[in-house]
C-alpha cells in the first residue's frame, strides 16, 4: 500500500538531503563557501514549494450574530500661529452582523448594526463632552447623529465568501471614524489557496474637498500581506500606499486618519475575524499657514465579542420549549 507523505515528513527529508550536500560540499573544500550559500537558497526555494496553502474566506450560516467590540482612540495635536490645541477622542461600540442568507453560491448577506457605543471628547480649553448609549437619555449635540443610529440597521450588505461587497443598501447615516474596512477583501477563488509572504492589493479612491466646493481624487490602495498561519490563525499585514502624487498640505491633512497601517488576525477555520489593529503616527507642516503643525495619533482595534450561532440559537429554542 502506498502512503502519502505528508509536508512535515517532506520537508524533513529535504533537509536532511540538504545538510548532507553541504556536509559533502564542505568535505571536498572546492568552492564550498559559494556552493553550499547555493544550497542554503535551494532549501528555501524548497520549503516554499512544499509548504501548505490556505484558503481565506468568511463561513457563515443563516441566522449566525456575530458581534465584535470597536475601540477608536485618536489624538490630535495643533499648532497654528503660535496657538497650541490637542482634542482627544475615544470610541467604543459593539458592532453586530446580523446573518440573513447566505446562497449557494456563498455570498452572505448581512445588516451592519451598532448595538450600543459610549463616546468621549476632550478639547483644550472647553468642558468635556460624554454620551453611553446604555445610561444616557440625550447626548451631547455633536454626539446626536450617532445616537440616533445606535440599535438601527445602518446597512444591509451582501458580500461574497472573500469578503468583496457585492451590494449595499444603506438605512441610516453611518459614522465612520475613518480607519478600519468592514471586511477584510481576500484574494478571489482562482487566486486561492494562497502561501505565507503572498501579497495582494485592493484599490481604493479617497475624495477630498478643495477650496471652491471641488472634490480632489485621490487614489490609493491597500496593500495585504500573509505573514503566517499559526494553529489555524492568519496574519495578515495591511498598509495603505498612496498612488496619487498629494503636495498639498491641506489635503495631507485630510488623509492622515485615511492611511491603515496594522494586522489581522483571521480564523482560517471558522471563516471569522479575531483580531483587528491598525496604528497611525502622522505629522503634517503648513497645513493652515507656513508655521503651522498637525500631529494626528490613532489607535483602531476591532476584536471578536459575544457571537450566536445558528444552530446554538436552535438548541436554546428547543430547550426553552
Amino acid at each position: 500500500m502506498k502512503t502519502r507523505l505528508n509536508f512535515a515528513t517532506l520537508l524533513t527529508l529535504g533537509i536532511l538531503v540538504t545538510l548532507f550536500s553541504a556536509c559533502v560540499l564542505a568535505a571536498r573544500g572546492d568552492g564550498a563557501a559559494a556552493k553550499e550559500k547555493q544550497v542554503l537558497v535551494d532549501l528555501e526555494k524548497a520549503k516554499d514549494r512544499l509548504s501548505p496553502g490556505y484558503r481565506l474566506a468568511y463561513h457563515f450560516a443563516s441566522g449566525d450574530v456575530l458581534r465584535t467590540k470597536v475601540v477608536h482612540v485618536a489624538k490630535v495635536d495643533t499648532k497654528i500661529k503660535g496657538t497650541a490645541q490637542s482634542t482627544t477622542s475615544r470610541t467604543i461600540s459593539t458592532r453586530t452582523w446580523r446573518i440573513r442568507d447566505v446562497d449557494a453560491a456563498g455570498n452572505i448577506t448581512f445588516e451592519n448594526v451598532v448595538e450600543k457605543i459610549e463616546m468621549w471628547n476632550s478639547v483644550e480649553g472647553r468642558e468635556e463632552s460624554h454620551f453611553n448609549s446604555e445610561t444616557d437619555k440625550v447626548p451631547p449635540a455633536e454626539f446626536a447623529t450617532v445616537a440616533a443610529s445606535v440599535g438601527k440597521v445602518l446597512a444591509t450588505i451582501k458580500i461574497d465568501p472573500y469578503g468583496r461587497i457585492l451590494s449595499r443598501q444603506n438605512g441610516q447615516q453611518q459614522y465612520n471614524p475613518g480607519i478600519g474596512d468592514l471586511t477584510v477583501p481576500f484574494p478571489p477563488a482562482d487566486k486561492q489557496p494562497i502561501k505565507p509572504g503572498v501579497t495582494w492589493s485592493i484599490p481604493d479612491e479617497l475624495r477630498l474637498p478643495v477650496e471652491g466646493g471641488t472634490i480632489k481624487k485621490i487614489q490609493t490602495q491597500q496593500q495585504y500581506k500573509l505573514e503566517k498561519v499559526e494553529a489555524g490563525v492568519a496574519t495578515i499585514s495591511v498598509v495603505t500606499q498612496v498612488l496619487t502624487p498629494v503636495n498639498d498640505p491641506k489635503l495631507q491633512s485630510q488623509m492622515v486618519q485615511r492611511l491603515q497601517n496594522g494586522t489581522i488576525k483571521f480564523d482560517v477555520d471558522a471563516g471569522r475575524l479575531l483580531h483587528k489593529q491598525f496604528d497611525i503616527d502622522q505629522q503634517v507642516f503648513g497645513f493652515s499657514g507656513p508655521e503651522s503643525h498637525m500631529q494626528y495619533l490613532a489607535r483602531f482595534t476591532e476584536e471578536s465579542a459575544k457571537e450566536e450561532t445558528a444552530s446554538k440559537k436552535a438548541s436554546a429554542d428547543s430547550t426553552k420549549r
